[in-house]
């Protein structure tokens, strides 16, 4: 049999589902870092234009954190699926 968990096929959920999923964990990470070392080191928080993703800013920092944690959590994901499809062509249960 063959895997049908392709990367053609899975695209649009790594894309949409896992990215996003991600950034929100990011997001997430960026905010508790900042209540942990609080904003002192920023002189400016960003959010306009190019300053959004400049990581010397708050904001800046903040839209990295959700990029790295956004490729990351789709980069898992894909291979996560890519191994579940060669399992299940396989037909063998006693992987788990």
């Amino acid at each position: 049999m063959k895997n049908k968990l392709t990367l053609g096929k899975t695209f649009f959920v790594l894309i949409v589902a896992a990215f996003t999923t991600g950034m929100g964990n990011g997001s997430v990470f960026g905010a508790a870092v900042m209540c942990a070392v609080g904003r002192g080191p920023y002189d400016n928080w960003g959010g306009w234009g190019a300053e959004a993703f400049d990581p010397s800013t708050f904001s800046g920092f903040v839209d990295w954190m959700m990029l790295v944690f956004g490729l990351a959590f789709a980069i898992i994901t894909g291979l996560a699926m890519s191994k579940h499809g060669e399992i299940e062509s396989r037909g063998d249960n006693t992987a788990w």
